[in-house]
């Protein structure tokens, strides 16, 4: 691991494999359960509820005092001047190597957090993609939740829906996706885009979840484990409506998103079991690109 703490970047060795990142590209997540140390969970939620003092590592420029404990009543972001924060959370070696893999070299770490504190029990949230979010193969940043507690179904953790951060949609409020229920010290990383909610609690006490984004600052490449064995033409990118979007952000990923091009219909990247060759339209070189604006067609119901 290597720190760069006057830019506030990171590297070090990448942790996921072709496959691996390719799974991201098609689920839109990774969870990583319980690798924050309980100690630093701890001292999270005395930190976020204003029992631990802060004490940041530096001020930063431009910054005063007063400014940071603004900033930490509004929504303590302060915490990522911590140096207990940054080496066992920000930092944490399972966590960065999934990043290194998603994000390249040289990562930017946050500059922001959000602190989702849920007074439990409550109804769940609807359904619903960021109003920030963007829709394309690029993967500029990733977001992470942070669970510093043990959050069981009971207690509403964050419902996500997968492959709902291909375009954008709506989705029905009975509908259910996945309960990201998980163990303290549990990282999520996801693309921002995904559908998500805060889910029902049925018991009492308080929910704390933080989220905050990790940034790229080089071009994508393929520099992630690399499987000797690992086949572009064949590998499997999902179903009809998905194949298409999913090859093409594991395109971009591995440096080659100028190379992608659809010549449409049952071609390449979508795949079947029961077809007998391998499909047309790999490496073409004439073709167009999918309309990752275009909605799954069908109305926004309450």
């Amino acid at each position: 691991m290597k720190y760069d703490k006057e830019n506030r970047t990171f590297d070090c060795a990448p942790t996921l494999t072709d496959s691996q990142v390719l799974e991201f590209c098609r689920s839109g997540y990774v969870i990583l359960e319980g690798v924050v140390p309980d100690e630093i969970n701890l001292r999270a939620i005395e930190y976020l509820e204003g029992r631990l003092p802060a004490n940041p590592s530096y001020i930063p420029e431009g910054m005063t005092t007063e400014d940071l404990e603004r900033i930490r009543n509004a929504t303590n972001s302060t915490l990522l001047l911590e140096d207990w924060f940054i080496e066992h959370a920000l930092l944490n070696p399972q966590l960065t190597g999934v990043l290194r893999s998603l994000l390249g070299r040289h990562i930017g770490l946050p500059i922001l957090v959000s602190h989702h504190r849920a007074q439990c029990p409550g109804p769940p949230q609807n359904w619903h993609q960021d109003h920030d979010c963007i829709f394309g193969p690029e993967v500029n940043f990733v977001e992470v939740f942070y669970y510093p507690q043990d959050t069981p179904v009971e207690l509403g953790p964050t419902g996500i829906v997968p492959e709902s951060h291909l375009r954008p949609q709506p989705w029905h409020a009975g509908d259910k996706g996945i309960a990201t229920a998980a163990p303290a010290g549990s990282l999520i990383v996801h693309h921002q885009s995904i559908l998500h909610r805060k889910g029902e609690s049925t018991i009492e006490g308080v929910r704390h979840m933080l989220k905050y984004n990790y940034w790229r600052t080089v071009p994508p490449k393929r520099d992630w484990i690399i499987e000797p064995d690992f086949d572009f033409q064949t590998a499997y990118y999902g179903g009809h409506q998905l194949s298409r979007y999913i090859a093409h952000m594991f395109y971009w990923l591995s440096g080659k998103g100028d190379e992608f091009r659809l010549i449409g219909g049952q071609a390449w990247p979508h795949v079947h079991s029961r077809q007998i060759a391998r499909s047309y339209g790999f490496e073409e070189t004439e073709g167009y690109l999918p309309n990752w604006t275009q909605t799954w067609g069908y109305e926004y119901t309450d």
